[in-house]
């Protein structure tokens, strides 16, 4: 693709700006089953997105395959699409702007063929050789993906990163007369060399066991503690309260709230896309607005509201780099990046200690259809173990969980220290609160 004769066409046909924002993945999967080579597949894909504004008027168009003999036809289809663009949104193309380079992500250590084949052989038949119970190793993968972005405008911006990946998956399924039950972990790999198969193998076993055990509850008020896995879902579930996208609509409960305490002192969230702790740092987002670390909430009081450069000019503010899309031809959103709670000083095991007895929710299902993000509502399956005496007692299932996100984190108890963050874009340590409804027998 030329990508400045395309950007010299859409000046030529009367477009006050234009912008190519291209993302490509080179990936290379092996999956394994039973003892052997399931799959191998290899992918590289890149998409185009291609945005310009004509009379004032945003106009997208996305595609696999920008054929520059197209170009003159793609653009003033694209002038036609504008024309009928009713949205009084102002449309915004970026100017360039000063991007700190944060420096190197991971380093990944490539493995051979060989090596993969011999580290998943290794998994399965430790897994399987783990517990009786364990009858099954469904799926068993080795990911390996680079992907990219690219943006030029006709303004200046002219920027491009990347980011590279491995990934080891596992799912194991266990039986116990007439339960059975899945777990399934993704473990970041940066060198098969040093990766503990048995770390990894342990947690997994472990996990899908205590599930067989699993009994329901009597309905009450407990104390309880997310789990860093349930709290991490649960907070990322409504994570949109804090953007523009959704306080500009009138739609966030925090929409009256910037710079007013909205949860407990020891609640303090950062987003940090630059962030080395994560998997993939990133200088500008997807407008290519420089990126920075920001307290989204501190010591309890909402102090950022997260935009992108729409949403600023909506609330005649500035971007804080917060436009993602959420793929190459999807429309520039509002998305936390590296986001996180700020962790504190003790065990998930010392906090169940100075519980002494309660509910630990390790696993939540159903966010999506289970929570209300306009009033913070939420009521959603759980399962999890029981606390007695400051020990775990026995794993807890066919169990709901119900509250306000906003009342939750406004009754926190401890803040935990073991914040993960693996392959995730928004985490938050272990959160023990004073009570939560739970229903059960």
């Amino acid at each position: 693709m030329n990508k400045h004769a395309w950007m010299d066409c859409a000046k030529a046909q009367g477009f006050e700006s234009f912008e190519i924002y291209q993302s490509s993945a080179k990936s290379t999967q092996m999956t394994w089953y039973k003892g052997d080579m399931d799959t191998f597949v290899t992918s590289d894909v890149t998409g185009t997105a291609l945005r310009g504004v004509y009379n004032g008027r945003m106009v997208n168009v996305a595609t696999e395959n920008p054929d520059d003999a197209l170009m003159e036809e793609t653009i003033a289809n694209m002038k036609e699409q504008a024309m009928a663009v009713t949205s009084e949104d102002e449309a915004i193309i970026r100017e360039p702007m000063d991007v700190t380079v944060s420096g190197e992500n991971k380093v990944f250590h490539k493995p051979s063929e060989e090596k993969v084949k011999e580290v998943l052989a290794s998994i399965e038949k430790k897994i399987l050789a783990y517990d009786k119970r364990i009858f099954m190793v469904g799926e068993l993968a080795y990911d390996e993906t680079t992907s990219s972005r690219e943006i030029v405008n006709t303004k200046g911006i002219d920027l491009r990163d990347e980011n590279t990946a491995q990934l080891i998956i596992a799912e194991a399924a266990a039986s116990q007369v007439d339960v059975i039950k899945n777990e399934y972990a993704i473990e970041v790999v940066e060198d098969l060399d040093t990766f503990d198969q048995d770390a990894f193998v342990k947690k997994i076993c472990d996990n899908v066991l205590a599930k067989l055990d699993g009994v329901s509850l009597a309905s009450g008020t407990y104390k309880t503690i997310f789990e860093k896995d349930a709290m991490t879902s649960l907070f990322t579930a409504f994570s949109e309260i804090f953007t523009g996208e959704t306080i500009s609509k009138g739609i966030s409960p925090l929409k009256d709230s910037l710079n007013k305490k909205v949860f407990s002192e020891k609640i303090s969230i950062v987003d940090d896309p630059q962030s080395k702790d994560a998997l993939s740092a990133v200088d500008f987002d997807d407008e290519g607005c420089a990126c920075t670390k920001k307290h989204v909430v501190k010591d309890g009081v909402f102090t950022t509201i997260l935009h992108n450069s729409r949403t600023a000019a909506k609330m005649h503010t500035e971007s804080t780099g917060n436009g993602f899309k959420g793929g190459y031809s999807s429309p520039v959103g509002v998305s936390m990046m590296n986001c996180y709670i700020e962790p504190g000083t003790k065990t998930l095991e010392d906090m169940c200690k100075d519980m002494g007895e309660g509910v630990v929710i390790t696993d939540l299902e159903g966010l999506h259809a289970g929570l209300n993000a306009v009033t913070g509502d939420f009521s959603l399956q759980c399962a999890g173990y029981y606390v007695k005496d400051g020990k775990r007692d026995h794993s807890i299932a066919l169990i709901t969980v119900a509250g306000n996100f906003l009342d939750m984190l406004n009754h926190v108890v401890e803040v935990g220290n073991d914040i993960d963050w693996k392959y995730k874009t928004v985490v938050t340590p272990s959160i023990a609160f004073e009570g939560c409804a739970i229903s059960g027998e």
